[in-house]
């Protein structure tokens, strides 16, 4: 029934127009600092249903702003200056920087590929393989010897410099009147500073990378 489906999405589309329902990429360069990203995570607010449905946002929204009207400072969970107090949805794929160096530490994290997942009170960060960057360029093409297209679509947008590869922070943002401003702020504090946090990063990477060469 072509009918009944058209109706249907334009009542969603309507519905998202009406309560704000948009969406952006966030992308950056930079490794996050682990900590950091913690620390935020962990004031994320929670929002009121287990299940997301866009039928039933209207219904969300308001008893979120009921919850913070009600005495000017009330939120479901975290402050209620949370940037992130909309965010219904948010996944994608973020690197993050090693808190120590050493064997006994977290130095696979440069080369590990973590993969975000937030919908409803679920949340999580969990690894997602390699980042291509780990591997040389031909061996790449011998990976993708019979899937050329994949590699150059690899290349043309996942890869951010020959240096880092495609390690990268990508994730896509979904919600209820979204401040992207704030939210880009609030992420952009997690991440290790372009300069010498990035020359400090760049020298333990080395120094690692030299140790291995000469077990």
């Amino acid at each position: 029934d072509t009918s009944h489906s058209h109706s249907h999405s334009h009542a969603s589309s309507t519905a998202s127009i009406n309560l704000g329902i948009s969406s952006f990429v966030y992308k950056r360069s930079l490794p996050f600092h682990s900590s950091k990203l913690l620390s935020i995570l962990n004031q994320w607010p929670v929002p009121i249903k287990e299940e997301l449905n866009i039928d039933s946002m209207e219904e969300d929204v308001q008893q979120t702003d009921k919850r913070e009207k009600k005495d000017g400072t009330e939120m479901l969970q975290g402050s209620s200056t949370s940037p992130f107090v909309g965010v219904l949805r948010s996944k994608g794929f973020c690197w993050l920087a090693p808190t120590q160096w050493s064997e006994e530490g977290d130095s696979w994290r440069h080369d590990t590929a973590m993969y975000w997942s937030h919908a409803g009170k679920h949340f999580g960060i969990t690894t997602a393989g390699k980042w291509w960057g780990s591997t040389t360029k031909e061996n790449m093409k011998d990976i993708f010897s019979n899937n050329q297209k994949e590699y150059e679509r690899i290349l043309a947008e996942d890869w951010i410099s020959d240096e880092f590869g495609d390690r990268r922070q990508e994730l896509v943002f979904i919600g209820a009147q979204l401040n992207q401003e704030e939210i880009e702020r609030e992420l952009d504090s997690c991440l290790i500073r372009d300069g010498g946090e990035m020359e400090e990063y760049r020298r333990q990477l080395k120094e690692k990378v030299d140790n291995k060469i000469l077990q």
